[in-house]
């Protein structure tokens, strides 16, 4: 019989495509055809979804959840049209993305923290 390690459920696999799925309903969320939300509250709505998609996930592939969160954010909310660039509103983008993973990554080592106590 073939055990999986305790870090490998089907959360940790799925978080990176579940992730980009999200991002693509949350661009089409946020960008009506009358020119879409404000760049803040859609970084704020980005971060949190990397947030969530980063709990569950490996982490090696947190990284890659920030960075999937920021081509959507980007290359959709900021720049339109899938136009990618990096100047200084793009940077602070996957800053804060960045940011938001990590904070993922410390919600899931508190959650493992928590469940190891008696």
């Amino acid at each position: 019989m073939h055990r999986t390690p305790p870090d490998r459920t089907l959360g940790a696999e799925l978080a990176l495509p579940l992730g980009a799925v999200a991002a693509a309903l949350l661009v089409t969320v946020l960008l009506p055809a009358d020119g879409g939300a404000h760049p803040a509250v859609a970084l704020a709505a980005f971060a949190l979804l990397t947030l969530l998609a980063a709990v569950p996930a490996r982490p090696v592939l947190r990284p890659a959840v920030a960075l999937v969160s920021w081509l959507f954010y980007d290359g959709f909310v900021l720049n339109g049209h899938s136009d990618l660039a990096f100047r200084s509103p793009d940077r602070t983008g996957l800053l804060v993305l960045l940011l938001a993973a990590l904070a993922g990554a410390g919600c899931a080592a508190a959650l493992r923290l928590v469940r190891r106590r008696p």
